[in-house]
């Protein structure tokens, strides 16, 4: 390596002695599994994995299906004054 730089990084004694062992299992030490994922992230443009919340990723999903489940029986949206509308006659009939 003619040029390199230093890369410092805080993490938990815990996390590193996890992600130490995990790596150490595969035949790497920390600095490699470190310039491996660098350089991953390169090759792909981002982080060489998928990052997402599964929750939200969930609720996106259950929309998506109302919608068109909606659009597939002909039901037409609402505006927001008639959907504030309707909120209210159901509040005030309770």
């Amino acid at each position: 390596m003619a040029n390199t730089a230093l890369v410092q990084i805080k993490i938990d004694a815990e996390t590193k002695e996890d992600v130490t062992s995990i790596y150490e299992s595969l035949g790497l030490d920390l600095p490699t599994a470190v310039r491996i994922f660098f350089k991953k992230s390169i090759a792909v443009g981002g982080l060489p994995f998928e990052l997402r919340d599964d929750a939200r990723s969930k609720r996106w999903d259950i929309y998506k299906e109302a919608r068109d489940s909606l659009k597939k029986n002909n039901v037409p949206e609402m505006s927001l004054d008639e959907i504030n509308a309707e909120i209210s006659a159901t509040r005030n009939s309770l």
